[in-house]
């Protein structure tokens, strides 16, 4: 079994996700495949490479507030037979308030997953 590397673990939520990369006008518009309070790994058409800044703009379930912080692209891979991509977003500016809101949300996922 391999060892689990991440700070925060991670729960399999699809939640609507804008990514803005730094110095562009483009947005990539996808899900969250995980999520945790430290980052999340979602699906991208657009190449994204390692290292790249972003905002991002989180959308909570059930009308709340969406959550708008600094991001980092730490991994990106290929999906074999597919034209999308995997990548690996930290967060690098999530403010407190945020870290609390977020984690209540996904314990509330955690204990209804109907409400995702």
């Amino acid at each position: 079994m391999a060892d689990e590397r991440r700070a925060h673990p991670r729960l399999r939520v699809y939640y609507p996700v804008r990514l803005y990369p730094a110095h562009s006008m483009r947005v990539v518009e996808t899900l969250t495949k995980d999520l945790a309070v430290g980052g999340f790994r979602s699906l991208s058409a657009t190449v994204l490479p390692v290292a790249s800044e972003l905002r991002v703009e989180l959308v909570l379930p059930q009308g709340r507030e969406p959550i708008m912080a600094k991001g980092r692209a730490v991994w990106f891979r290929s999906i074999p037979e597919s034209e999308q991509f995997d990548i690996g977003i930290v967060f690098s500016g999530l403010s407190e308030t945020d870290k609390r809101r977020l984690s209540v949300c996904l314990q509330d996922s955690q204990v209804n997953p109907a409400l995702v």
